[in-house]
């Protein structure tokens, strides 16, 4: 995964094959408690990732990034696409 910081205050999480979704700053503000005591739980069994502040230790931005990529991991089981864009040159 690899999030961005968006200038509007979300987070755009951009994932291999050009697939991607927005964390939204506002619905971030109105869960953040849960998501911040929650966090862990959104790492898989025994993975491991290596953050600046070391392993499976987030800042509030990742702790925001892992919230996201629980929508991908909810995509992947029951996937719903709601809209295709493309770039026409």
């Amino acid at each position: 995964m690899n999030p961005m910081a968006m200038d509007d205050g979300n987070i755009l999480i951009g994932y291999k094959h050009n697939a991607g979704n927005v964390v939204l700053a506002d619905v971030v503000a109105a869960n953040w408690s849960e998501i911040d005591r929650k966090h862990q739980s959104a790492l898989a069994t025994h993975e491991v990732l290596i953050t600046p502040l070391g392993q499976n230790k987030f800042d509030d931005f990742g702790i925001k990034a892992l919230f996201g990529r629980c929508y991908m991991f909810m995509d992947a089981q029951e996937p719903e696409i709601v809209r295709v864009a493309r770039h026409v040159a």
